[in-house]
């Protein structure tokens, strides 16, 4: 029985050595092996590894994914003295294990010195750059891009030889005003919006005004024109009437006399028509001595 019992105490020895020996190592992960809690080797490579066994050396896992860490919204200064809130992430992974265990140990740790960090190079940078380039629609003045950009790499630099952490993006998902200033800021956006509204109408009704007058003069002088050439060709009418009348006059002048007398007699006289005259009235001639014949047959 004693033998049986040490027979079995060491083979569980064994195998406790072997499994404490060996480890699988993930393509997600990285694994420090330390030696009495001194780092003596990185396994970067995935598949089936070796150590001594616990507790000479233990193995301890980093993992070696892209993390991705949600910043709190926090509120900044730009250049010009205007308040922004700025909600911004960062995305990160373990670079140097070793490194990375010794400063910060954990992700959780790593993530609040990150936080910090980032956030401390954003404020920065924003406190460098007016508004303007913040928020504006023209792409080509827009510096939020750039700006996050050389965050990025201010950010990479410290963190790569403090925490052995690799970032490799930090970038904004939200830029905005503080809740308290967003009233006062529609109110100047409203009054501004206003003015160049009433700008416009100015100038619309300026030029709406210069537009009707140099239409009324064109029309007065279209009118004036158009009176000129009446008054041309009435008179050149009158000229021509007067020399058909006079010509009529000297072919017979009896006849053209007794023509417009009977013109005369159409025009005024109708069945309700009363003349008090005398008998000797030119007007009543032709009443009393009829031409002679040989008048209207000329």
């Amino acid at each position: 029985m004693r033998k049986y019992l040490i027979s079995l105490g060491v083979l569980i020895v064994l195998i406790y050595l072997a499994s404490t020996s060996m480890l699988a190592v993930p393509a997600t992960e990285q694994v420090v092996i330390t030696q009495f809690g001194k780092p003596v080797r990185v396994i970067e490579d995935s598949g089936l590894a070796f150590k001594w066994p616990d507790p000479v050396q233990t193995a301890v896992r980093v993992d070696s994914r892209l993390q991705l860490l949600q910043l709190e919204p926090a509120e900044f200064v730009t250049r010009d003295r205007r308040n922004l809130v700025v909600r911004s992430f960062v995305v990160w992974r373990v670079q140097d294990p070793e490194k990375f265990l010794a400063s910060v140990r954990d992700a959780t740790t790593a993530e609040i010195r990150l936080a910090d960090l980032a956030g401390s190079e954003v404020g920065s940078a924003i406190g460098r750059t007016p508004l303007s380039s913040l928020l504006t629609a023209a792409a080509e003045q827009n510096q939020t891009e750039s700006l996050f950009t050389e965050v990025t790499e201010s950010v990479r630099v410290r963190s790569t030889e403090s925490f052995g952490i690799d970032i490799l993006a930090v970038r904004s998902s939200r830029i905005g005003f503080p809740q308290q200033n967003l009233k006062a800021i529609y109110n100047r956006m409203s009054s501004e919006r206003e003015k160049i509204a009433r700008q416009y109408r100015a100038e619309g009704q300026e030029q709406a005004a210069r537009i009707k007058a140099e239409t009324e003069l064109e029309v007065r002088k279209l009118l004036a024109e158009a009176r000129r050439d009446s008054q041309i060709v009435k008179g050149q009418g009158e000229a021509e009437a007067a020399k058909i009348y006079a010509d009529a006059y000297q072919k017979n002048a009896e006849y053209y006399r007794f023509y417009r007398l009977m013109d005369a007699y159409d025009k005024i006289l109708n069945k309700d028509t009363r003349f008090v005259l005398s008998t000797d009235s030119p007007l009543l001639k032709y009443f009393w001595s009829p031409p002679a014949e040989s008048d209207h047959a000329r």
